[in-house]
């Protein structure tokens, strides 16, 4: 089996651990029937501990994907988390995945077999100059700040859960980014190298900021609304990083490109489908059934 193949084989159980453990998360205000109070009261739920937990292993797989594939690669790959949340999110909240849902999500993993069959991303400089990385992250904390601006001026809580969606795929972003390098560093110099570098401070960091905002986004809206912004804001960020900063690209060229930017577009416009889909809107828990919750 070839490195491209374990990314591949990586990337995939990566996006499905994100998928369940960003559900399961969301799903700790619901479960717990209002009993969890203030801003830290997700602590004290099992489901938010266990969301976290597979999360984390997803996080894992994602950085063994990253020390044997690029970047543009395996964050195309990942995007196929939102396919994967869409039956995992009606399981636990005990609705029907609409037909138009289930064929947004096919068109998406369409996209995904696209851009990595046909597009064949190729690897970069993992370790570009300091003043790259200094620019690059800068660059992207002013947006997170604009995001965040934005959205305390938002009334309906979709719409917050739309930016603040947008901002946490942003910072996950440059989570890719940071442990594609780290990685990196781990696959040739072991953890001595990793600890002495500076790539593995600004992921500690990053993670901070992306799991903050990504659980601000849970809070604001429904699951259909905060992981679909989030999930699309990731790879096309982490694509233009890894172009950018990395140097990375696809082996085709000339007008193929042309057929590639389409797909990406078309992938957009799938999430974007998916995102604004509203499902069971604003339907209320009916007492002494725990599974008629719906999302807004």
């Amino acid at each position: 089996m070839t490195e491209t193949w374990v990314a591949v084989l990586l990337a995939l159980a990566s996006a499905l651990s994100q998928a369940f453990g960003t559900v399961m998360r969301h799903r700790t205000k619901d479960r717990a029937g209002g009993r969890l109070e203030g801003r830290f009261g997700v602590l004290a739920s099992r489901y938010w501990w266990s969301g976290m937990a597979i999360s984390l292993a997803g996080f894992a797989f994602q950085g063994g994907a990253l020390a044997f594939g690029s970047l543009i690669l395996v964050q195309t790959i990942t995007v196929l988390s939102l396919t994967f949340a869409l039956p995992l999110g009606a399981w636990v909240t005990g609705r029907r995945v609409t037909k138009t849902e289930l064929f947004w999500g096919y068109v998406l993993a369409g996209c995904v077999v696209v851009l990595v069959i046909y597009g064949r991303p190729t690897g970069g400089d993992a370790h570009p100059p300091w003043y790259e990385w200094a620019l690059a992250c800068a660059g992207g904390l002013v947006a997170i700040a604009v995001l965040l601006r934005l959205s305390r001026n938002r009334r309906r809580n979709g719409n917050r859960a739309l930016l603040l969606g947008v901002a946490g795929g942003l910072a996950f972003a440059y989570v890719a980014l940071l442990t594609k390098g780290v990685a990196d560093r781990w696959y040739s110099g072991g953890l001595l190298e990793v600890f002495t570098t500076g790539e593995v401070y600004g992921l500690v960091a990053a993670a901070v900021i992306a799991l903050t905002l990504q659980q601000m986004s849970f809070s604001a809206g429904a699951v259909h609304q905060a992981v679909p912004a989030s999930t699309v804001t990731t790879p096309v960020v982490a694509l233009g990083l890894g172009v950018v900063v990395l140097g990375e690209w696809f082996t085709v060229d000339g007008p193929e490109l042309a057929i590639l930017a389409a797909t990406l577009v078309l992938m957009v416009v799938a999430t974007v489908r998916l995102a604004n889909k509203e499902v069971d809107q604003e339907t209320q828990s009916v007492p002494g059934n725990a599974g008629a919750v719906g999302h807004g």
